[in-house]
């Protein structure tokens, strides 16, 4: 009887999901329908969005790798000022990022509720100071780019202001990816150096 009542579970459930699928399907080709008589013959796409979904998973498999390096290069707001470079480990981590809510809801006997700051991990309230990103180059000094215009890749590149100009090493790509080889062996040291050498 037990092995009846499953098969008949299992057997709505999977009616249920072809079903839902149908229904779906049926749904979004309707609306493709609308759509072509409502704006006189023109097709909507039929996308599937992988590229959407291809972008997320590639650039959180970036986010989640301590050992990868990623290129940011800051424009300061004067002309006159030099464009600079930073290599930086992982990513570059929002200031607005925490291990704690920033708020706690306060409910009063009178239904009424306020939102009231919580202390940070320092045990110190800070209100709410602008944004900014940070990060840490291979060797582990901090840097962070508050108030700075910043362009960030995984691939080194050519900048130009003015008669101004950052030039690079042509190998850049292979002392990088030979610098998130030291840092997945967990030596920073050596990832630094390498990088340090791409200046000279």
């Amino acid at each position: 009887m037990k092995r009846k009542i499953l098969a008949a579970v299992l057997a709505v459930g999977i009616i249920g999901s072809l079903t839902a699928c149908t229904m779906e399907e049926s749904t979004r080709d309707t609306q493709r329908k609308e759509s072509v008589e409502k704006f006189d013959g023109r097709t909507a796409p039929d996308v599937s969005g992988d590229a959407e979904y291809e972008n997320y998973i590639a650039a959180q498999e970036l986010y989640d790798d301590p050992a990868s390096i990623i290129w940011c290069t800051v424009f300061p707001p004067s002309d006159a000022a030099p464009i600079f470079t930073v290599a930086v480990k992982g990513k570059l981590t929002s200031s607005s990022v925490s291990f704690y809510p920033g708020q706690s809801p306060k409910h009063y006997s009178d239904g009424s509720t306020v939102l009231l700051e919580n202390q940070s991990v320092d045990g110190m309230f800070h209100g709410s100071p602008p944004p900014y990103r940070f990060g840490f180059t291979p060797g582990g000094q901090y840097v962070d780019f508050f108030n700075l215009p910043t362009f960030c890749t995984t691939a080194l590149n050519d900048f130009q202001r003015a008669s101004l100009s950052v030039s690079i090493d042509t190998d850049a790509d292979a002392v990088t990816k030979q610098a998130e080889e030291k840092l997945a062996a967990g030596d920073p040291a050596a990832a630094q150096g390498l990088i340090d050498g791409l200046g000279k």
